[in-house]
């Protein structure tokens, strides 16, 4: 019985590999077609690993940080705009599923399990770089009221990933007169709520699949039962939401990052210079430049997977410490831009080739561009690890 978990592990792992293939047969059409990848999310349902986060109960494998990592990077090596919806997926149920259980979550991970249901994440509740209740509408874009049985929201969700297909559609919202600091309520909204509309606003050259729209919420009534947590505590009550997001996130763009390496390592081997018509595995720039490639790659995967597995311990301790808030944001730092230095030395190797309409990295270099501009981007990111090394971390003023 001892050896049944690591031919599990096994046969999960041999899963996400055949998944990473068919994923990057499709994603150059999808890419160009600017479409969905529904195709991509059935066969992630029919091998039930969307359900990866949840406990056996719900037809989950009780992944932690380490393994939801590793399985998104070989998703993005595959499909970087499948992989970030499913980073979205995947953060947002694990987050959930640690929270004390309420039947409207136990129904939602049913749901899951046995319909292959989706769940994008939050919107950005916009809290970290300056927040004063007062024009705490103006940083969320949301607005709960309480009304008689439940909650009226009005506002827009933007950019939420997948939401041509994902049923749940998590909201913060700023709520009037509640005792908290911040004054954010978290309520579960679905696609099939009256008042809520998909707005096709999706038109970035990066991650074009992804089909980032914007979700508009005009007068949508939530019954009391799919509150989160408890009104005008939605950040805290959710707060180890934001570490998973910066792990899921950062191994997208990872995800890129290798595939890259493994298409330079491919042209090396079979392209030869224009002029000396020299193999480019024989010559030693290109080597050089595969080198420092391999060596960025290893770090970057050294720190996500430290990140991870601090992340898993700290977990099971049930207490997230500062030392892992910060390293969260270093981690976020240095594998987006590493990833984005990986691509470009690709690209130097491969030469203008690499800028071919439809070719690999012309299309990985439009999708990693994006990493740096998740919340919170380079200079936020950069001012509260200062802030929190220094502690002088303040809510209510951000420069003095």
């Amino acid at each position: 019985m001892s050896a049944l978990p690591g031919i599990r592990e096994k046969l999960e792992v041999l899963d996400v590999q055949e998944l990473k293939e068919a994923f990057f047969s499709r994603a150059n059409e999808v890419d160009a077609a600017f479409r969905f990848p529904h195709e991509n999310f059935d066969d992630i349902v029919s091998r039930n690993l969307h359900a990866l986060p949840l406990s056996e109960e719900f037809g989950g494998r009780n992944y932690g940080f380490e393994r939801i990592f590793d399985t998104l990077v070989e998703m993005a090596a595959g499909c970087p705009s499948t992989a970030l919806c499913m980073a979205m997926h995947y953060y947002t149920l694990a987050g959930l599923s640690r929270m004390p259980e309420t039947p409207m979550l136990r129904q939602l991970f049913q749901d899951v399990h046995e319909n292959g249901e989706f769940i994008s994440s939050f919107n950005q509740p916009n809290v970290m770089s300056q927040f004063n209740k007062a024009s705490g509408f103006e940083l969320v874009k949301v607005k709960i009221d309480k009304v008689e049985g439940g909650y009226r929201i009005n506002g827009r969700k933007h950019f939420v990933s997948g939401c041509e297909r994902f049923k749940y559609l998590p909201v913060y919202g700023y709520q009037e007169n509640t005792k908290s600091k911040l004054g954010m309520t978290a309520l579960m909204v679905t696609r099939d709520d009256p008042g809520v509309e998909i707005k096709n606003a999706w038109n970035l050259s990066a991650m074009k699949a992804s089909m980032s729209h914007h979700v508009e919420m005009s007068d949508v009534f939530v019954p009391d039962d799919r509150l989160i947590g408890r009104e005008g505590y939605g950040v805290e009550d959710t707060n180890e939401l934001s570490y998973w997001s910066r792990l899921a996130i950062s191994a997208v763009y990872q995800g890129i990052a290798k595939s890259a390496v493994e298409h330079t390592i491919s042209i090396m081997k079979r392209k030869r210079d224009l002029y000396s018509q020299t193999n480019l595995a024989t010559m030693p720039g290109p080597q050089f430049t595969l080198a420092e490639m391999k060596i960025q790659l290893e770090v970057a995967s050294n720190q996500l997977r430290g990140f991870a597995r601090q992340a898993d311990e700290e977990r099971a301790r049930g207490e997230f410490t500062d030392d892992l808030f910060q390293k969260s944001l270093i981690t976020k730092y240095y594998v987006t831009n590493t990833a984005n230095e990986i691509v470009r030395l690709a690209m130097q190797v491969e030469g203008m080739a690499s800028l071919n309409q439809g070719g690999l990295l012309e299309r990985l270099h439009r999708d990693v561009r994006a990493a740096t501009f998740h919340q919170p981007t380079d200079d936020l990111l950069k001012e509260i690890l200062a802030k929190r090394t220094l502690g002088v971390v303040t809510l209510r003023n951000r420069w003095n």
